[in-house]
């Protein structure tokens, strides 16, 4: 297969290895609209890449909607990477012309993490999940699009945290009820590098999360069920139980680990996304997502939060600094 690719660097660069990996693409071919790239194959002339069998849009997220809109006649396959797109307008258009051969990589839906929840279900009680560094308070953070509320407003969890959102959400759907914390610390930036949300989900768990640029490293997720304790530090599930655990004075005692899973979340679930692109261009078929309700549900809830916290800038100033760039 041939692979045209618009974004080159950073995350890009991960697909396009894992791609490679697979052993079932045998080009590759990167779109800019000027720059000359360096040790790859490129064309700034958009339509070569509609001779792609498909096309991978990786690059910043403010961007994504006008690249849709331009393939929207392309015949081949889109993986297009999360966030689908960053304003309404977008939004809007993306829904009247979704199509079966367009897949959004909200790659944890793909995960042991989705399994997991899905199977515990109604039982799941509360989550919790922490994830941070202190990438923000160094002065390289200020080089490259990430840092800027121009390119990236809500910053770490648009980066970072959404992939947990959209996981929840895909999961237990809308939540009925979230409070939202958001503030920016670092001196190199002015985008979101602290992020806090807490969300109710009607029929289904509370659930907590935070996300931060500016705190020493940090991977903790907590999952509690009526019959279990899921822990996950980033490298290894620890599964505790039962819930009739006793100690000799016949107290109720926290519960021993039962199961161990040994488990890379993100880094698995990006592999098994990327193959399950491939499997389904290859057989000609149609991605069953675009026929879900909840595909775009994260993305919705994503814009709303962005009026939330006050970090939208309008309508009128995201199409102009398109253009500027395209």
């Amino acid at each position: 297969m041939r692979a045209g690719f618009i974004g080159y660097r950073n995350f890009a660069g991960r697909l396009m290895g894992l791609f490679q990996e697979t052993g079932r693409v045998r080009e590759f071919l990167f779109y800019h609209p000027e720059k000359a790239l360096e040790g790859v194959t490129f064309t700034n002339s958009f339509r070569d890449i509609y001779d792609c069998d498909f096309v991978v849009i990786a690059s910043p997220d403010i961007t994504h909607g006008t690249y849709l809109r331009r393939l929207a006649d392309y015949g081949g396959y889109i993986f297009c990477e999360k966030i689908p797109v960053t304003d309404r307008a977008d939004l809007i258009f993306l829904k009247s012309h979704r199509s079966p051969r367009l897949y959004f990589n909200f790659n944890l839906r793909k995960s042991i993490l989705c399994d997991i929840l899905r199977q515990k279900g109604e039982k799941t009680l509360y989550i919790s999940h922490r994830m941070g560094h202190g990438f923000a308070l160094r002065p390289e953070y200020a080089v490259g699009w990430r840092s800027s509320a121009h390119w990236a407003p809500l910053g770490v969890f648009q980066l970072s945290g959404i992939h947990f959102f959209d996981l929840l959400v895909y999961c237990f759907g809308r939540p009925s009820d979230r409070r939202i914390t958001c503030r920016t610390l670092s001196p190199y930036g002015d985008s979101v590098d602290n992020f806090g949300m807490s969300m109710r989900f009607e029929g289904g768990p509370t659930a907590d999360m935070f996300f931060s640029y500016t705190c020493p490293f940090q991977y903790k997720l907590d999952v509690i069920t009526t019959e279990e304790l899921i822990e996950y530090d980033g490298r290894e599930f620890a599964i505790r139980g039962p819930r009739e655990t006793f100690n000799d004075d016949g107290l109720f005692a926290g519960p021993p680990v039962i199961t161990s899973i040994m488990a890379d979340v993100f880094g698995d679930s990006l592999k098994n996304s990327v193959k399950y692109f491939l499997d389904v261009a290859e057989s000609g078929g149609d991605f069953v997502e675009a026929s879900e309700g909840r595909d775009l549900l994260s993305t919705e809830l994503f814009l709303e939060v962005l009026d939330e916290t006050g970090r939208r800038r309008g309508e009128h100033d995201i199409q102009n600094e398109k253009l500027k760039q395209h």
